[in-house]
């Protein structure tokens, strides 16, 4: 058995990071140069099914492709009866990756990462064969890259998630009769896709439009639409032959994106409703802008509903929506990647989300002419603005309720201050008495 401190050859395992049908994955420490790599262990079953010198082919298959795009093998040799593949340790995969869903733009970066590294191995003649969020892993610095190379034909399990070559859901049609091609990899790419920038995976038949067309049309650039539908095309002989293609016409439809958004003329102001267009909340979210908004900083719009937030809001007091991002609008210098709200360099984490983790610049903080607070930890110089809900420094979690004199109410969930008078839900924990009343009221 495999468990924490196991020690093989020069890895000693830390912590297990997933297990598959194929490997174990763990993460392990090289005790010679002194780093933490992510090591990957075929079960023994699937050595003893195959043999070593047909995992050891496919191993070398991996490890020929070097590009940033795919995750390579940095050493690979055995111990005793164990294969260890050692590569690069990611923060995370796509489908523990939610800014990916959020942002339209990260997620086509994604996309598009992960288009080049396929398109390296296509040009080898090598297919992935599952392309999946589980294998598509994010670095710190961002970029995407395309894992698991190689193994997925190995893959055995009882249950209908997996066949030997592939996982149902982003499975070509072709593939799933046993003929796969390079226009596979396109389609389960394409899927993904669609799914990151829906919210939805399409399923069979698989018709265009995706079932959330109006989000996609709002989230995709015209030139980049009809680059993904082709990459999604049921018909391998419609789709993209492979994955050169479909980077070189992403790449290009994206160029033209952006020289479009800057010859676009400035958006128009929005053409005055009439009173009775206007929706009662909506009125009275306007009437607490004027009045609070500027103490609050609610100068964004939610995503679902349009009505005025504040980046430090978990959730919308209008609608109680949860996801909004602030990655390219907002008034800090940087960005967690976790929940897209404004960090500063000399943080340590995310004051917004227990998630965010950062390598500060190693400047001092400087003093925040707008905390309010300092940190309750002993011995921690961390300073709070308003509405933070860990300290920046030491990720101690703020217990001391938030109470603002212009938000007369508390909120019976968190106890923070919240307008009744106004709000249908509480933005610091989202917590709501019901749709038709009032937030808080009985």
């Amino acid at each position: 058995m495999l468990r924490r401190g196991t020690r093989l050859g020069k890895y000693r395992l830390e912590r297990r990071l997933g297990r598959g049908a194929f490997s174990d994955v763990w993460r392990a420490r090289d005790t010679v140069e002194n780093r933490r790599v992510a090591l990957k262990i075929p079960l023994p079953e699937v050595v003893r099914d195959h043999g070593r010198s047909a995992v050891e082919y496919e191993a070398r298959i991996a490890a020929s492709l070097d590009h940033p795009n795919i995750v390579g093998l940095r050493n690979a040799d055995w111990c005793g009866s164990r294969l260890l593949l050692a590569s690069d340790l990611a923060t995370r995969s796509l489908a523990d990756y939610p800014a990916a869903k959020r942002s339209a733009r990260i997620a086509l970066r994604v996309i598009c990462d992960v288009a080049h590294g396929l398109a390296h191995a296509h040009s080898h003649r090598i297919m992935h064969r599952d392309v999946k969020p589980e294998n598509i892993l994010i670095f710190e610095d961002g970029r995407a890259a395309l894992a698991d190379f190689g193994v997925s034909r190995f893959a055995r399990t009882a249950s209908a998630t997996f066949t030997e070559a592939g996982t149902l859901g982003y499975l070509a049609p072709e593939q799933a009769y046993g003929r796969p091609c390079l226009a596979s990899d396109v389609f389960s790419l394409g899927m993904i896709a669609c799914e990151l920038l829906t919210g939805t995976l399409p399923t069979w038949p698989f018709h265009w439009p995706p079932g959330n067309e109006k989000r996609f049309n709002e989230r995709v650039p015209p030139e980049v639409r009809p680059v993904l539908r082709k990459a999604a095309e049921f018909n391998p002989e419609r789709r993209w032959h492979d994955a050169v293609e479909f980077h070189r016409a992403l790449e290009e439809s994206l160029a033209r994106a952006e020289k479009s958004s800057h010859r676009r003329a400035p958006a128009r102001r929005r053409k005055q409703r009439r009173d009775d267009d206007v929706s009662p909340l909506a009125l009275q979210a306007e009437l607490f802008r004027k009045r609070c908004g500027a103490h609050l900083e609610m100068r964004f719009s939610c995503y679902r509903c349009e009505l005025p937030v504040a980046e430090s809001m978990r959730f919308c007091p209008w609608c109680g929506f949860g996801d909004n991002a602030f990655s390219e609008i907002s008034s800090f210098p940087l960005v967690c990647p976790d929940c897209e709200r404004g960090v500063l360099p000399e943080w340590s984490y995310c004051p917004w989300c227990y998630s965010g983790r950062f390598v500060p610049n190693g400047k001092t903080p400087r003093s925040d002419s707008k905390a309010l607070r300092t940190c309750s930890r002993r011995g921690c110089e961390g300073q709070l603005r308003a509405f933070m809900k860990y300290c920046p420094l030491c990720k101690q979690k703020v217990r001391r309720p938030w109470i603002d004199p212009m938000l007369p109410d508390r909120c019976s969930g968190c106890d923070w201050s919240v307008s009744r008078e106004f709000w249908l839900h509480c933005p610091w924990c989202g917590r709501s008495e019901g749709r038709s009343h009032r937030y808080g009221s009985h």
